[in-house]
């Protein structure tokens, strides 16, 4: 069974922290010599608007990654940003987990890469609107096409 999510109007949280660090050069979402960006999975959501870095561990509502589970964290790949007139965005590869049995509510992307001292900077939070459970099956997060940067994951206007 696969579950897709995709995003449809959900209440992501793009913690303050993003917004300051973006602008003094801690994100670099270039594709070639860019940080590395990752994506974890939560059944609850340990993050608010105040949140600055990623939180590891089933004791922070990550999804547990023993028991067959088939999860891991994710490193997101073929990162491109994308501009138009009046919007920038930032676009990433559809991620997998293959043959996976777990649910998920929330996911998170953070900067992998240490910056001025500081690694796993949180970018975004994503609401999945509810709990997607996949069983010996595909657990897939859909990113939208980088074609139309209004809609991207991760866009500023």
């Amino acid at each position: 069974m696969e579950n897709k999510y995709e995003k449809k109007n959900m209440a992501n949280i793009i913690p303050f922290s993003f917004r300051g660090a973006l602008l003094s050069g801690q994100h670099d979402f270039q594709a070639s010599g860019g940080n590395t960006f990752k994506i974890s999975l939560y059944v609850s959501n340990p993050y608010s608007t105040s949140s600055t870095v990623y939180l590891a561990g089933t004791g922070n509502g990550e999804v547990d990654t023993t028991g067959g589970t088939n999860y891991v964290v994710k490193t997101l790949a073929n990162q491109a940003v994308a501009s138009s007139t009046a919007v920038a965005s930032v676009d990433f590869d559809n991620v997998t987990w293959s043959s996976a049995t777990f649910t998920a509510s929330f996911a998170a992307i953070y900067n992998n890469s240490t910056v001025d001292g500081v690694a796993d900077r949180l970018v975004v939070v994503l609401d999945f609107g509810g709990a997607k459970t996949a069983t010996n099956g595909d657990f897939t997060i859909a990113f939208p096409d980088a074609a139309t940067p209004a809609n991207a994951i991760i866009s500023m206007s």
